[in-house]
């Protein structure tokens, strides 16, 4: 039997609102060395961006391609580069201003991981009023605040007041979900209004053979910030047999696990680790009935 991993997002989302907060200077923020991707795609790449689908392919956009086509609606970005969904202009030989790929493709973007400061993020976001086309912010791996356009090229200033969520895990995302009429994402130039520093790994290597107190032996194999492990039961594994597929993130391991059919036992579900030490893991959330609770080695 085939494992199948799914990402379970909680879909309440807040809408965020424009407000005058006060935010630091374009170069300021990008010059931090905290940041692991660009935050205003002025060097002409989705650097530190991870993609999926098709919708930002051929991303970011150069100049206001609205305005080439005659849209009658202009971008209003910063600088040079900026994500423009319903955009095909990259300034590339061969290329000319106002191509268009149009609503059709669907995808996502998802920056690197960073510590959540206190103080604001402001962005521009234009495009689709859906949520189905959305800018969030993704908590500890759970969407916390939301964004939309107003169904117009035109893009607009949106901050978000970060201080509730300081010092969790911060992801943010630009999504696409939409092929219809309007179904497009127009996003440029983040600003933290303090900087951002690299969320903070767990400094252990998990890989190892490990003990929990349901008994059973547990494999673990850390690459990177995701880990895998092989447990079985006791007698060998004729009472169960489990895989589980996760990713660090901070002090935690979050990912998804499912029984195997070695054993008696068909079930499956999601878990939250918290690593304790390099010797200690405890489940802080699992479904599924997962017997264990407790990991050592």
């Amino acid at each position: 039997m085939t494992a199948q991993w799914r990402r379970k997002l909680g879909i309440g989302l807040m809408i965020a609102t424009a407000s005058c907060a006060a935010f630091v200077g374009q170069g300021q923020a990008q010059s931090n060395p905290g940041f692991s991707f660009t935050l205003n795609f002025e060097n002409g790449s989705l650097q530190g961006w991870e993609q999926t689908g098709t919708a930002f392919a051929n991303q970011p956009t150069l100049g206001d391609n609205p305005t080439a086509r005659q849209r009658g609606q202009a971008s209003q970005h910063q600088g040079q580069y900026w994500i423009g969904g319903y955009e095909n202009y990259q300034g590339r030989p061969g290329q000319r201003p106002g191509a268009t790929q149009g609503d059709r493709p669907q995808g996502t973007l998802s920056s690197g991981q960073f510590s959540i400061p206190t103080g604001t993020l402001s962005f521009l976001v234009g495009g689709g009023s859906s949520p189905q086309t959305r800018v969030e912010l993704l908590v500890n791996g759970q969407p916390q605040l939301m964004a939309s356009g107003e169904n117009t090229e035109t893009m607009r200033r949106v901050t978000w007041d970060l201080t509730p969520y300081a010092g969790g895990v911060g992801v943010i995302r630009i999504v696409d979900e939409a092929s219809g009429g309007w179904g497009h994402i127009n996003v440029d130039d983040f600003r933290f209004s303090q900087g951002v520093t690299q969320a903070p790994q767990a400094a252990q290597d998990l890989t190892g053979q490990w003990r929990a107190n349901d008994g059973g032996t547990y494999y673990i194999n850390q690459i990177g910030n995701t880990v895998w492990w092989y447990g079985e039961s006791g007698d060998g594994g004729a009472t169960w047999t489990n895989v589980f597929h996760g990713t660090i993130q901070g002090n935690r391991v979050v990912g998804e696990w499912s029984d195997v059919p070695k054993g008696r036992i068909d079930s499956s579900g999601e878990m939250e680790l918290q690593i304790d030490s390099a010797g200690q893991l405890r489940a802080t959330r699992k479904t599924g009935g997962f017997g264990g609770s407790v990991w050592t080695r």
